[in-house]
């Protein structure tokens, strides 16, 4: 069963219309396709949602859903980011599912200036320079703990690219995954999800935006959620049509390797298992 359900569109800092999205999926086959443009900020970003907005965006997916309803299955979702006093969209009328993020990890509210995790590599340096005093361990492990806080106290029902993290990390540039204190972070984090009702994702995103040459997360810490028993979904966070299903077979192979044979998917109005 072919499905994706993080795609960004011209809501937020996706390329094409919802509509463009529908038609292709219907084009390759898809059984059902999800919105999941960026939610709306307390402050400007340049890249998510306008609060104005919103109500239109809802209206349009909904149309969509009407009017392709006998080709295709259309959901309304919200990617939704944690950090301080952000707004709560689980149950924000007509928005069917919600995908977690933490991409913000510092703002000024003075001179509006933030500062992201999975940015380009100059404005990641300037979050580890300045935020972070050049301690790359902090800046990673305390990525992790706002993963686990939004999993404890906002869970979604999707967990978006659990290990950006090392987005800007190509050849261990700044750490090595390998590394003991790694390793034990994203475990602890995992034990968390584990003992939450939260699907993983497995994000094809970064690959096909040229950014990383493996999936989020990393086939290690697949291994370690499928001997947690941790739920996944297969999502390719596309930002133009021609990518909602970039790198699934690749994918897929990576995650039979460790261990799954079935997948979470929103289906006929609820949250089913279908085989890989």
């Amino acid at each position: 069963m072919l499905s994706t359900y993080h795609t960004h569109n011209v809501f937020c800092d996706g390329q094409k219309t919802p509509e463009d999205y529908v038609l292709a999926a219907i084009e390759k086959g898809f059984s059902a396709i999800g919105f999941s443009s960026h939610a709306p900020f307390l402050f400007d970003t340049g890249w998510t949602m306008k609060r104005e907005n919103l109500s239109r965006y809802i209206e349009s997916i909904k149309e969509l859903k009407e009017k392709y309803s006998n080709q295709i299955q259309v959901y309304t979702g919200l990617e939704t980011d944690y950090y301080p006093n952000c707004r709560d969209f689980r149950n924000h009328p007509g928005i069917e599912y919600t995908i977690g993020s933490v991409h913000f990890m510092y703002y000024n509210e003075e001179n509006n200036k933030s500062l992201t995790v999975d940015g380009p590599m100059d404005e990641f340096r300037e979050l580890l320079d300045s935020v972070f005093d050049r301690n790359v361990r902090r800046l990673v492990e305390t990525y992790y703990d706002l993963v686990a806080e939004m999993v404890k106290t906002c869970p979604p029902d999707i967990l978006g690219h659990l290990d950006i993290v090392k987005k800007n990390n190509s050849n261990s540039l700044f750490f090595s995954e390998s590394h003991s204190w790694y390793r034990n972070k994203v475990e602890e984090v995992l034990d968390v999800i584990s003992k939450s009702n939260v699907i993983v994702e497995v994000n094809t995103g970064g690959i096909s935006r040229g950014y990383t040459a493996e999936t989020y997360p990393s086939e290690w810490i697949m291994k370690l959620m499928r001997d947690m028993d941790i739920p996944v979904i297969l999502n390719s966070d596309a930002h133009h049509p021609d990518w909602i299903d970039s790198y699934y077979a690749e994918a897929v192979e990576i995650l039979k390797r460790s261990g799954y044979t079935r997948q979470k998917v929103l289906i006929n109005g609820n949250w089913q298992d279908v085989p890989l």
